[in-house]
């Protein structure tokens, strides 16, 4: 059986106006409001971290164990305030030089086909993330206070989770990784695909013209 082309096309996106269009209507957003009080950071330890809509979004630290927090930016911490208001924030110490970096693993609902959000460093501003989704990874650079660098991606079939790792820290460094406004919900299939997913189709179609040539019985 041939799946259609499509069936395995990402699509990313850099602007938050582009993810919308490309998603269905009823999306939800994810500020984290009111998970710490103001001018505060509060830790979630839990296996399941900071949960809200059914979204997990979990820090797992260098030894494994879960550290994550939401920090209230606009307050005293100044040179966290990207405009977001709250966001979550994971810092990168590690016990040692050899130690993995920690990562933030987002755990989906059922059926989420389209996710997006706002990426930010802090000491250093401007540092990269590699994000890693249905086997794929990407590099996503982030910008100086105060621009904010979107991040989403489109799917055909659901996604279940997302990691982020904030890349090129060092070991003693104390960069940290915030998140703001996560978006998620379906991506919009009625919406006309791009010229890859185009080409896609296309070469199944063509493929499976070519399997029944060769399967017709000869006369």
């Amino acid at each position: 059986m041939l799946a259609p082309g499509y069936s395995t096309t990402l699509t990313t996106y850099s602007s938050l106006t582009n993810w919308q269009t490309a998603t269905a209507a009823g999306y939800q957003t994810l500020t984290f409001a009111g998970y710490t009080q103001p001018n505060t950071a509060t830790d979630y330890w839990s296996p399941t971290g900071v949960t809200d809509s059914g979204v997990e979004f979990i820090g797992y630290n260098s030894p494994g164990a879960s550290d994550i927090q939401v920090i209230d930016t606009s307050g005293e911490f100044t040179w966290y305030n990207w405009g977001t208001g709250q966001a979550l924030i994971q810092p990168l110490n590690r016990p040692n030089s050899s130690s993995p970096l920690p990562y933030i693993n987002i755990v989906l609902p059922a059926n989420v086909s389209a996710l997006g959000m706002y990426l930010y460093s802090a000491n250093n501003q401007a540092m990269s993330y590699t994000i890693t989704v249905a086997g794929n990874q990407y590099t996503v650079p982030t910008y100086t206070q105060p621009t904010l660098a979107f991040w989403g991606v489109t799917s055909a079939t659901p996604i279940s989770s997302v990691q982020l790792t904030l890349a090129g820290t060092t070991y003693n460094q104390s960069a940290e990784a915030l998140v703001a406004d996560f978006v998620f919900g379906d991506s919009d299939m009625s919406a006309a695909p791009e010229a890859g997913t185009y080409l896609l189709i296309g070469s199944g179609l063509i493929g499976f013209v070519a399997l029944r040539k060769r399967l017709a019985p000869r006369k």
